[in-house]
C-alpha cells in the first residue's frame, strides 16, 4: 500500500433542538419587528381619524344639513383653483357669484388645503379680496400628492357657504 490516507468524509451535521429553538427565537424576532416597525409607520402617517370627536359631528349633523339647505338654495356659483409651484409655494383663486352672475360681496373666504394622508402637511391660505367677487391667497410648504381643498365663504360670523374637493398638486 502507499502512503496515501484515504479520503476524509464530509463531516455530518446534526440538528439539535439547541439550533432549533435558536432559529424559532430569530424567525419570529424579525416578524415581530418588522411589524413593529410597520405598524408605527402606519400609525405615524395616517392615525384614521377624520374628526377628533364621532359624537361631537353626529350632534351636528341636522344643523350641517339645514345649512347645505340654504347653500343650495342659495344657488351661488363659487369656483375655485390651487396651484403648487416646485418651491412649495401655492396660490389659491375663489370666485364667488350670484345666479345671475353678480358678485357676491361682504363676504370672507377661507380656504384651505388637507393632505390626504398627513394631518402635518395641512396647509391654510391667506384669502384677500382682489376684486368684485373674486379672492386670492398664497400659502407656503404645500407639498405634492393628493389633498382636499376646504373653502368656506362667511358673513358676520356666520358660514353661508362650505365645501370640501379632492386635488391633486403636482
Amino acid at each position: 500500500m502507499s502512503g496515501s490516507a484515504a479520503p476524509a468524509l464530509p463531516r455530518e451535521r446534526r440538528l439539535t433542538g439547541r439550533a432549533v429553538f435558536f432559529g424559532f427565537v430569530a424567525f419570529f424576532g424579525v416578524v415581530f419587528t418588522v411589524n413593529a416597525i410597520m405598524l408605527s409607520v402606519a400609525l405615524d402617517t395616517m392615525p384614521g381619524l377624520t374628526t377628533d370627536s364621532s359624537y361631537r359631528a353626529s350632534q351636528r349633523f341636522n344643523r350641517d344639513l339645514a345649512d347645505a339647505r340654504l347653500r343650495d338654495a342659495r344657488a351661488w356659483k363659487v369656483e375655485a383653483g390651487v396651484d403648487r409651484d416646485a418651491g412649495g409655494v401655492g396660490a389659491v383663486t375663489v370666485s364667488v357669484r350670484e345666479p345671475q352672475g353678480a358678485p357676491v360681496e361682504r363676504i370672507t373666504v377661507k380656504a384651505q388645503v388637507q393632505h390626504a394622508a398627513r394631518r402635518a402637511n395641512d396647509r391654510s391660505f391667506d384669502v384677500t379680496r382682489s376684486g368684485p367677487g373674486l379672492y386670492v391667497g398664497t400659502a407656503e410648504g404645500l407639498v405634492a400628492g393628493a389633498h382636499d381643498l376646504v373653502i368656506e365663504v362667511e358673513r358676520d360670523g356666520e358660514t353661508l357657504y362650505r365645501s370640501r374637493n379632492r386635488v391633486m398638486l403636482p
